[in-house]
């Protein structure tokens, strides 16, 4: 072909290329509105959200032909999100917070608010132990917490200064004395119990040697109106103050013959002088009894009964003269079981009337003993010559 033909085909061929990349707008087939050109769209997503990015295809027309390019794309670049990784903050741990508690005092077993003989009960026990110098007033006030703490404190026991169970318990325990007549006593014991009672106005029932619980409330109202330890119990110490308010030392002590006992054997402090040394019958008028004593220490002790009055058995010193284990008074024709005489036609035997009637009656100047059983048991003992010692 000669240059011309060439020339027009080739405008020719550039014309349609471009008419092809040209889209004309047409026109909407029912409304005639022209309709924009049509573009390729392609979406791109990214982390963070979606963009829309437009690629064209260009051509190239060149002599040998038609050269599609690369698709070129036109709008943003698309993101790479990469997740931030935030690292946690440290954390710092704190120690809790540690509150020591307050110590809860234990519970009180004699409080500021307890009756007044239950308060009393304390500060009598507290004075026994050298705690509490005050009077018995049943009154709690600061010098009881005093004595209180005081006493913890000495006893290496929790210085709370309240009376709990452990205080309580071991201030009784230091308190206690022996038990002297328990409800297991015996007959005779519990009767000279309900005399020296009643001798205070504290017993208003029978004697009768039962140990029941109304005996046990007069024990306690004892206590309470003495100021002793408020244990309901008759221990030594409630009998001592029992006794020191029934009995005078050195007297008779009609309690004890009228309840059914023996005497009680004395210290040899309280004998005579003249009968602290050898063998003697050693014979109190003043207390009702014939004691014997060997070397000064009484062996054993026993009721005696007198002479009435016109009669009575000669006081002094004397000595065993003759022994009879029976025989019969030549005035009174009466038997004399167990005779020792000292004085004339005065002995010491046995009385079967003394120990029907007791003190009801007397005797015409003899020593009379009462307790068969003792007697001969003392009969065994004495020997002729052993001295004899009467005195009022």
């Amino acid at each position: 072909m000669d240059r011309k033909a060439v020339g027009g085909v080739t405008a020719g061929l550039v014309l349609v290329a471009l008419t092809a990349m040209t889209p004309a707008a047409r026109a909407d087939d029912l409304t005639g509105t022209p309709t924009p050109p049509v573009t390729s769209t392609s979406a791109g997503v990214t982390a963070e959200g979606t963009s829309t990015e437009t690629t064209t295809v260009a051509e190239t027309t060149t002599a040998t032909g038609t050269v599609t390019t690369e698709p070129t794309t036109t709008g943003p670049s698309p993101t790479t999100t990469t997740p931030t990784t935030t690292p946690p903050a440290p954390t710092t741990t704190m120690p809790p917070t540690t509150t020591t508690p307050r110590p809860v005092p234990p519970p009180a077993v004699i409080s500021r608010t307890a009756p007044t003989l239950r308060i009393k009960d304390l500060q009598v026990r507290l004075k026994l132990v050298g705690r509490f110098t005050y009077a018995i007033t049943g009154i709690y006030w600061y010098a009881v917490d005093h004595a209180v703490l005081a006493f913890q404190q000495s006893q290496k026991l929790p210085p709370s200064g309240v009376v709990d169970q452990r205080t309580w318990d071991r201030l009784r325990s230091l308190t206690a004395t022996p038990t002297t007549v328990p409800r297991t006593a015996g007959a005779a014991q519990v009767r000279e119990l309900q005399l020296r009672l009643r001798a205070i106005g504290a017993w208003r029932y029978a004697i009768t040697g039962i140990y029941w619980s109304a005996l046990d409330r007069s024990v306690l109202a004892f206590q309470q109106q003495r100021n002793l330890p408020q244990s309901g119990v008759v221990d030594a110490r409630t009998w001592a103050a029992l006794r020191a308010v029934t009995y005078r030392p050195g007297t008779f002590d009609r309690y004890r013959f009228e309840a059914g006992l023996r005497p009680l054997l004395p210290a040899a402090s309280s004998l005579d002088g003249r009968c602290r040394t050898g063998r003697v019958m050693c014979v109190d008028k003043a207390t009702r009894t014939l004691t014997w004593v060997v070397d000064g220490k009484p062996r054993m002790v026993m009721w005696a009964r007198f002479g009435r009055p016109g009669l009575e058995t000669r006081e002094g010193t004397f000595r065993v003269s003759r022994m009879y284990a029976y025989v019969i008074s030549n005035l009174y024709f009466t038997p004399m079981p167990y005779s020792m005489f000292f004085s004339g036609g005065q002995a010491v035997h046995y009385s079967s009337n003394f120990a029907r009637l007791g003190y009801a009656s007397a005797s015409h100047g003899c020593v009379n003993i009462a307790d068969l059983e003792q007697l001969r048991s003392l009969f065994s003992q004495v020997r002729v010559g052993d001295k004899v010692v009467v005195r009022h």
